[in-house]
Protein backbone atom coordinates (compact mmCIF):
# COMPACT_ATOMS: atom_id res chain seq x y z
CA UNK A 1 0.00 0.00 0.00
CA UNK A 2 1.13 3.26 -0.89
CA UNK A 3 1.49 6.74 0.96
CA UNK A 4 -0.93 8.09 -1.43
CA UNK A 5 -3.42 5.29 -0.66
CA UNK A 6 -3.06 5.35 2.93
CA UNK A 7 -3.59 9.47 2.34
CA UNK A 8 -6.75 8.71 0.63
CA UNK A 9 -8.38 6.10 3.07
CA UNK A 10 -7.49 8.48 6.18
CA UNK A 11 -9.08 11.33 4.34
CA UNK A 12 -12.22 9.51 3.92
CA UNK A 13 -12.27 8.40 7.42
CA UNK A 14 -12.09 12.03 8.73
CA UNK A 15 -15.03 13.31 6.50
CA UNK A 16 -16.92 10.27 7.80
CA UNK A 17 -16.19 10.91 11.54
CA UNK A 18 -16.99 14.61 10.96
CA UNK A 19 -20.47 14.12 9.42
CA UNK A 20 -21.30 11.69 12.11
CA UNK A 21 -20.81 14.62 14.74
CA UNK A 22 -23.22 16.59 12.73
CA UNK A 23 -26.64 16.15 14.05
CA UNK A 24 -29.53 16.34 11.72
CA UNK A 25 -32.83 17.78 12.65
CA UNK A 26 -35.71 15.00 13.16
CA UNK A 27 -39.13 15.34 11.65
CA UNK A 28 -41.54 14.42 14.35
CA UNK A 29 -45.78 14.51 12.97
CA UNK A 30 -47.38 16.47 15.57
CA UNK A 31 -51.39 15.93 15.37
CA UNK A 32 -52.58 19.05 12.71
CA UNK A 33 -56.86 19.24 14.80
CA UNK A 34 -57.19 18.09 18.13
CA UNK A 35 -60.96 16.98 19.24
CA UNK A 36 -62.21 16.91 22.84
CA UNK A 37 -64.72 15.87 24.78
CA UNK A 38 -65.48 16.91 28.68
CA UNK A 39 -67.96 15.77 31.25
CA UNK A 40 -67.99 17.61 34.54
CA UNK A 41 -69.98 19.13 37.54
CA UNK A 42 -71.53 22.56 36.65
CA UNK A 43 -72.45 25.14 39.78
CA UNK A 44 -73.64 28.80 39.73
CA UNK A 45 -75.06 31.50 41.51
CA UNK A 46 -78.12 33.14 40.73
CA UNK A 47 -78.83 35.80 38.02
CA UNK A 48 -82.23 38.34 37.85
CA UNK A 49 -83.56 39.21 34.90
CA UNK A 50 -85.17 42.24 34.78
CA UNK A 51 -87.45 41.97 31.36
CA UNK A 52 -89.50 39.11 33.12
CA UNK A 53 -89.20 40.50 36.98
CA UNK A 54 -87.37 37.10 37.68
CA UNK A 55 -84.43 35.33 39.44
CA UNK A 56 -83.49 32.11 38.66
CA UNK A 57 -81.72 30.72 41.43
CA UNK A 58 -79.53 27.75 40.77
CA UNK A 59 -78.69 26.94 44.62
CA UNK A 60 -76.00 24.41 45.67
CA UNK A 61 -77.04 21.94 43.06
CA UNK A 62 -74.33 20.04 41.15
CA UNK A 63 -75.10 19.28 37.56
CA UNK A 64 -73.70 17.74 34.60
CA UNK A 65 -72.13 19.86 32.02
CA UNK A 66 -71.06 18.60 28.59
CA UNK A 67 -68.58 20.11 26.40
CA UNK A 68 -66.75 19.22 23.27
CA UNK A 69 -64.11 21.33 21.12
CA UNK A 70 -62.27 21.26 18.00
CA UNK A 71 -58.79 22.73 17.72
CA UNK A 72 -56.31 23.72 15.11
CA UNK A 73 -52.62 23.12 16.50
CA UNK A 74 -50.26 26.34 16.24
CA UNK A 75 -47.11 25.94 17.96
CA UNK A 76 -45.41 25.60 21.13
CA UNK A 77 -48.50 23.19 22.78
CA UNK A 78 -50.86 25.30 21.69
CA UNK A 79 -54.34 25.06 19.69
CA UNK A 80 -57.40 27.62 18.74
CA UNK A 81 -60.91 26.78 17.84
CA UNK A 82 -64.50 26.57 18.95
CA UNK A 83 -66.12 24.73 21.90
CA UNK A 84 -69.59 24.48 23.13
CA UNK A 85 -71.30 23.36 26.27
CA UNK A 86 -74.78 22.08 27.41
CA UNK A 87 -76.21 21.71 30.37
CA UNK A 88 -79.58 20.86 31.54
CA UNK A 89 -80.05 22.57 34.75
CA UNK A 90 -82.56 22.41 38.09
CA UNK A 91 -82.78 25.87 39.19
CA UNK A 92 -85.86 27.92 41.51
CA UNK A 93 -87.76 30.48 39.51
CA UNK A 94 -88.51 33.61 41.50
CA UNK A 95 -91.15 36.08 39.54
CA UNK A 96 -95.07 37.34 39.75
CA UNK A 97 -98.42 35.29 39.45
CA UNK A 98 -99.82 35.04 35.85
CA UNK A 99 -98.78 34.11 32.98
CA UNK A 100 -95.32 32.85 32.02
CA UNK A 101 -94.52 32.51 35.23
CA UNK A 102 -95.08 31.80 39.27
CA UNK A 103 -93.96 33.23 42.45
CA UNK A 104 -92.01 30.29 43.34
CA UNK A 105 -91.50 27.02 41.80
CA UNK A 106 -89.25 23.90 40.77
CA UNK A 107 -88.09 24.60 37.29
CA UNK A 108 -85.36 23.35 34.77
CA UNK A 109 -83.22 25.26 31.90
CA UNK A 110 -80.78 24.07 29.19
CA UNK A 111 -77.85 26.72 29.37
CA UNK A 112 -75.89 26.28 26.24
CA UNK A 113 -72.45 28.07 24.64
CA UNK A 114 -70.95 28.34 21.53
CA UNK A 115 -67.63 30.66 21.49
CA UNK A 116 -63.98 30.63 20.57
CA UNK A 117 -61.05 28.50 22.45
CA UNK A 118 -57.99 28.68 23.28
CA UNK A 119 -55.81 25.60 24.57
CA UNK A 120 -52.00 25.43 25.76
CA UNK A 121 -50.05 22.61 27.46
CA UNK A 122 -49.73 18.83 26.22
CA UNK A 123 -46.88 16.38 25.55
CA UNK A 124 -45.94 13.08 27.14
CA UNK A 125 -46.33 12.61 30.72
CA UNK A 126 -47.48 14.99 32.98
CA UNK A 127 -47.91 18.46 31.81
CA UNK A 128 -49.61 21.92 32.65
CA UNK A 129 -53.26 22.72 30.87
CA UNK A 130 -54.56 26.60 30.39
CA UNK A 131 -57.69 27.14 28.40
CA UNK A 132 -59.78 30.28 27.34
CA UNK A 133 -62.82 31.10 26.05
CA UNK A 134 -65.41 33.50 24.66
CA UNK A 135 -68.59 33.77 22.90
CA UNK A 136 -72.44 33.79 23.74
CA UNK A 137 -74.48 31.54 25.90
CA UNK A 138 -78.31 31.20 25.87
CA UNK A 139 -81.12 30.32 28.67
CA UNK A 140 -83.62 28.06 26.88
CA UNK A 141 -86.00 26.16 27.75
CA UNK A 142 -87.42 27.52 31.31
CA UNK A 143 -89.86 24.86 31.95
CA UNK A 144 -91.92 24.41 34.90
CA UNK A 145 -91.26 20.48 37.30
CA UNK A 146 -94.93 20.37 38.08
CA UNK A 147 -96.81 20.45 34.49
CA UNK A 148 -94.15 21.55 32.00
CA UNK A 149 -95.22 25.07 31.71
CA UNK A 150 -93.07 27.30 29.55
CA UNK A 151 -91.61 30.34 32.03
CA UNK A 152 -90.74 33.64 30.64
CA UNK A 153 -88.57 34.63 28.64
CA UNK A 154 -90.24 32.03 26.65
CA UNK A 155 -87.99 32.71 23.68
CA UNK A 156 -84.86 32.56 25.70
CA UNK A 157 -82.14 34.66 26.19
CA UNK A 158 -78.53 35.05 24.64
CA UNK A 159 -75.52 36.55 26.67
CA UNK A 160 -72.06 37.21 26.68
CA UNK A 161 -69.74 34.75 28.54
CA UNK A 162 -66.21 34.53 29.75
CA UNK A 163 -64.13 31.56 31.30
CA UNK A 164 -60.92 30.30 31.67
CA UNK A 165 -59.55 27.10 32.67
CA UNK A 166 -56.56 25.53 34.34
CA UNK A 167 -55.45 22.12 35.48
CA UNK A 168 -53.03 19.01 35.05
CA UNK A 169 -53.29 16.42 32.08
CA UNK A 170 -51.27 13.51 30.73
CA UNK A 171 -50.35 12.58 27.64
CA UNK A 172 -50.26 8.86 26.87
CA UNK A 173 -48.80 9.32 23.42
CA UNK A 174 -48.55 12.27 20.75
CA UNK A 175 -52.80 11.85 19.68
CA UNK A 176 -54.07 11.09 23.19
CA UNK A 177 -54.12 13.04 26.28
CA UNK A 178 -56.80 13.34 29.23
CA UNK A 179 -57.16 16.44 31.75
CA UNK A 180 -58.59 17.67 34.71
CA UNK A 181 -60.07 20.89 34.58
CA UNK A 182 -61.41 23.65 37.09
CA UNK A 183 -63.37 26.36 34.95
CA UNK A 184 -64.13 29.93 35.81
CA UNK A 185 -66.62 31.59 34.31
CA UNK A 186 -69.11 34.48 33.72
CA UNK A 187 -71.95 34.79 31.83
CA UNK A 188 -73.19 38.66 31.60
CA UNK A 189 -76.89 39.42 31.70
CA UNK A 190 -78.46 42.81 30.89
CA UNK A 191 -79.18 45.45 33.81
CA UNK A 192 -82.45 46.88 32.44
CA UNK A 193 -84.80 46.78 35.37
CA UNK A 194 -82.29 45.89 37.94
CA UNK A 195 -81.84 47.54 41.13
CA UNK A 196 -78.25 47.41 43.05
CA UNK A 197 -79.58 44.63 44.87
CA UNK A 198 -79.83 42.17 42.10
CA UNK A 199 -77.35 39.96 40.32
CA UNK A 200 -76.83 40.09 36.21
CA UNK A 201 -73.91 38.41 36.27
CA UNK A 202 -74.04 34.03 36.55
CA UNK A 203 -70.69 32.94 38.03
CA UNK A 204 -69.98 28.97 37.18
CA UNK A 205 -67.96 27.34 39.01
CA UNK A 206 -67.50 23.84 36.85
CA UNK A 207 -64.77 21.09 37.14
CA UNK A 208 -64.60 18.43 34.69
CA UNK A 209 -62.84 15.80 32.91
CA UNK A 210 -61.30 16.18 29.13
CA UNK A 211 -60.20 13.78 26.63
CA UNK A 212 -58.35 15.49 23.88
CA UNK A 213 -57.62 12.95 20.85
CA UNK A 214 -55.48 14.56 17.82
CA UNK A 215 -55.93 13.90 13.98
CA UNK A 216 -53.85 14.63 10.74
CA UNK A 217 -50.41 15.72 11.48
CA UNK A 218 -48.16 18.63 11.17
CA UNK A 219 -44.78 18.35 11.05
CA UNK A 220 -41.99 20.11 13.23
CA UNK A 221 -37.97 20.33 13.92
CA UNK A 222 -36.47 18.79 16.86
Amino acid sequence: MNSKTVFLMLCIAAATSAGAQVRRPIRIADPSLWVSASAGLFQANNVSDGATASTWDFGQASNVQFRVAAEKAIQNQSSIGLAATYTHAPFTYHGSAGGASCMRCAAHLDLVSLGASFHVGGGLGLHQVLEASAGVAQYRNLRRDSDGADLAPTGGNIDPYFAFGYGFGYGFNPTMQLSVVQDIGIVLHERTGLNSDQSNTLRQRPIRVNFRYGLGSRSRRR
